[in-house]
């Protein structure tokens, strides 16, 4: 956990960010197919990066919202705070996120968890899971039984899993109440999605 820490708040992190450029625009259908009718106005995604999501859901849920990053890598962060008035963002990462319990409504990662070792990811999603109120949404990279991917010269770096059965075996009370794939034409690299909500 602390290498991959160090690693994602470095020169490699700053690399990753300006390889990964879109126009936020592109996402706002996706998000809007995600999240429509739901009571969401608190907003968290850990591991914001430069804000493309940050954008299109702050433009999504509107004036009233509060839309919030927290991002380890600092050259990402001040990207991420240029991008839009109407975000937030703050130095921080899955493990230990700064915010009390149950505070958003809406806590979500987009290409994180899949960065995270399978020892850490336990510890990862309790925080996730303690700072929503209600949903927790996962976009990531699937494979039902869990694949390590070469990734940038790094062997221990990305993998795909089975993500919502590791929330759903981790938390009795989540349950998945909508799902889907993104590609490229949404924005997405190739993507399973899950939202869940807490029922307990």
């Amino acid at each position: 956990m602390i290498q991959a820490s160090k690693i994602w708040k470095g020169e490699f992190g700053q690399a990753y960010t300006d390889r990964n450029q879109i126009d936020s625009r592109i996402r706002l259908p996706a998000f809007r197919q995600m999240l429509e009718g739901l009571p969401i106005k608190k907003v968290l995604e850990v591991g914001c990066n430069r804000g493309h999501n940050l954008v299109a859901l702050a433009n999504l849920l509107g004036e009233d919202s509060e839309v919030v990053g927290v991002e380890p890598n600092q050259y990402a962060r001040e990207l991420a705070r240029a991008s839009s008035v109407k975000v937030g963002v703050l130095n921080g990462h899955s493990f230990d996120l700064p915010f009390k319990d149950g505070y958003f409504d809406l806590i979500f990662t987009a290409g994180v968890l899949i960065h995270i070792a399978l020892d850490d990811l336990p510890t990862a999603l309790s925080e996730l899971y303690r700072v929503s109120r209600r949903y927790v949404l996962a976009i990531e990279y699937f494979a039902a039984e869990e694949i390590a991917i070469p990734y940038q010269g790094h062997n221990d770096l990305l993998w795909k899993r089975n993500f919502l059965a590791h929330y759903q075996i981790q938390f009795s009370d989540l349950m998945l109440i909508r799902n889907g794939y993104w590609g490229p034409e949404h924005g997405f690299d190739r993507t399973h999605w899950w939202l869940l909500e807490k029922t307990g």
